[in-house]
């Protein structure tokens, strides 16, 4: 019995160094990532519908975020987007149409 308890408490005393160890590691990343910068946003975003076609049914500022089936667009293919598919629409939230100078007349 008295191995027992030794081992025990020995296994007591390694499981605190682990433990140690690992509220170490976890501050250091918790430092590490708030030092991290964020990617900034994409300035625009093209949104794609389900299915196996996959077309794109929205375009959308780069900071809305009212869906995540989209992907980052350069202005350019965003304006392409508007002009030749008849069926993609701007958001009604961010108006991309707008920023982009398609409503100015």
């Amino acid at each position: 019995m008295d191995q027992l308890l030794v081992i025990r408490r020995w296994l007591e005393l390694t499981l605190a160094r682990v433990d140690d160890k690992i509220s170490v590691v976890r501050a250091a990343e918790e430092e590490q990532a708030r030092r991290r910068p964020l990617p900034e946003p994409p300035c625009w975003w093209i949104e794609y519908g389900i299915g196996a076609t996959r077309r794109p049914e929205r375009v959308h500022t780069g900071v809305c975020r009212i869906t995540s089936r989209g992907r980052p667009a350069s202005r350019e293919s965003v304006l392409e987007v508007l002009r030749t598919m008849p069926s993609v629409i701007a958001c009604p939230l961010c108006r991309p149409d707008s920023e982009l100078g398609l409503l100015d007349g």
